[in-house]
């Protein structure tokens, strides 16, 4: 089963927090819409590879190549070496894990090669025009594997915290009205930047995002960007502020285990259709 829609509709980190949840395998196809204002402006691709929820390589083409073309080039491993791997070794297994396992390639060689492909999926995150298709049936490249992985939902907080143009997401980003509530009952597992701990601190459900800034002394973009990221890492959701005297609350109501589901802001401002997220919930309930 496939999924195909456009970055108007999903945002590439709404996309993978949703792949992390949903535990989904398979590949994300990513295609950039050229410039009609840049002469010679061409569609670029770009493919993304999940095993449960985790991301397991990228590349950006499909010759079966790419991995070890960068260990040749890095001078770790020889064209002959790499074509006697693949003949001998199980295709069950990773190219890099069979090539660490022969003594090729180091651990620290292997983290590099890896971190080669994370920076590819950063890059895409700075894209305003694309359309992506999500496989599922797809089947993985172990040639282009290197038999480490990392949760989608890590990769995106990665991405999303040097993203420098945030005019894709303008729409998605928590209003300044709103405050923030913490889903968990425990400390975050995730590893956060000292920001993200900060804004984390008042996730209470009572203190607006403004006023977290200005607790905190910082922009209000840069606060409103943190919670992002701590909602698409499932820590909090954006809820209606509440005053505490407030007699005109149900209070029975805002302690069920339902309360702060809805969003404050009013539908028509989501950019997500109906249909879309209709056939996206079906999607992510598929089995992979």
């Amino acid at each position: 089963m496939s999924l195909s829609s456009s970055f108007t509709d999903f945002s590439l980190a709404e996309l993978f927090q949703l792949i992390d949840q949903g535990r989904k395998s398979g590949c994300l196809t990513v295609c950039t819409l050229p410039d009609l204002h840049a002469t010679g402006s061409k569609s670029q691709y770009f493919y993304i590879w999940f095993k449960q929820g985790r991301v397991v390589t990228a590349t950006n083409r499909l010759n079966g190549q790419n991995l070890a073309s960068k260990i040749i080039q890095r001078g770790w491993a020889k064209q002959q070496v790499i074509e006697e791997n693949l003949t001998c070794s199980s295709r069950a297994t990773p190219l890099g894990l069979n090539l660490k396992t022969q003594g090729f390639l180091s651990p620290e060689q292997l983290n590099l090669l890896f971190a080669s492909q994370l920076q590819q999926i950063r890059e895409l995150f700075e894209i305003q025009k694309g359309v992506f298709k999500l496989d599922s049936k797809a089947t993985l490249p172990m040639i282009e594997m290197t038999g480490l992985s990392l949760r989608a939902t890590e990769v995106a907080l990665m991405a999303l915290r040097v993203l420098k143009n945030w005019k894709l997401l303008a729409d998605v980003l928590p209003d300044v009205g709103s405050a923030i509530k913490s889903i968990t009952q425990n400390k975050p597992q995730l590893h956060l930047h000292p920001l993200e701990w900060q804004v984390w601190e008042f996730a209470n459900g009572s203190v607006s995002v403004k006023a977290i800034a200005c607790q905190l002394n910082q922009p209000i973009a840069l606060v409103q960007q943190a919670v992002f990221r701590l909602i698409v890492a499932g820590l909090v959701q954006e809820v209606p502020i509440l005053s505490l005297n407030d007699d005109s609350i149900d209070w029975s109501l805002v302690n069920s285990p339902n309360f702060g589901l809805q969003k404050s802001k009013e539908p028509e401002t989501l950019k997500v259709s109906t249909s879309f997220l209709q056939n996206l919930v079906g999607f992510l309930k598929s089995k992979a």
